[in-house]
């Protein structure tokens, strides 16, 4: 990917639809290097509203910006997905491409300097209960960094993100970690 970016991200599909909802989708992209798992480019990250009015829903492909080299896509094998499902599974319900960029963060060296974004309280918990959760960051925290401030909804906020990494970590602390 190109130097001089802000910093190396593996998004969930919930920050790459907000994106899109947002209108600066492809600006973030510049501003930052982009991994997406490949469970979310291919079954997650699909549809995005455009219209609060209409609802209407268009489709979103990230194959271009793959191609392009503006994303990469990141790949956890099947293992290692279960691995952590396995871990976690007693604790906290996931879905496969948190499953996935979880494993590419705790499995993958090449991820070793990689943060997390997502909206999802469970993925932030998950992360804390990995020992990682200071390697996650709200798409609010992003924004401000790279100067696309824009009003979010509740949990791309830097407060739900910050909810949820006690929350987690409380649990880890505890010893509740793997328990629901």
């Amino acid at each position: 990917m190109p130097s001089g970016r802000l910093r190396c991200l593996i998004l969930d599909a919930g920050p790459i639809i907000g994106l899109h909802e947002l209108g600066i989708w492809d600006v973030f992209c510049e501003r930052y290097d982009v991994v997406v798992p490949r469970i979310v480019l291919e079954d997650e990250a699909l549809f995005h509203s455009r219209d609060e009015v209409t609802g209407f829903s268009s489709a979103i492909s990230l194959t271009t910006d793959v191609t392009e080299g503006h994303v990469v896509v990141g790949s956890a094998s099947l293992m290692e997905v279960a691995a952590i499902a396995t871990r976690l599974e007693s604790a906290l319900e996931l879905h496969e491409g948190e499953l996935e960029a979880l494993a590419l963060l705790t499995s993958h060296e090449e991820f070793d300097e990689h943060v997390f974004c997502t909206a999802d309280g469970a993925a932030i918990q998950g992360a804390c209960l990995l020992g990682i959760g200071e390697r996650c960051e709200s798409l609010e925290e992003l924004l401000d960094v790279a100067g696309l401030r824009k009003r979010l909804s509740w949990r791309f906020t830097r407060e739900f993100m910050t909810r949820n990494k006690r929350e987690g970590s409380e649990r880890r602390i505890i010893g509740h970690e793997f328990e629901r």
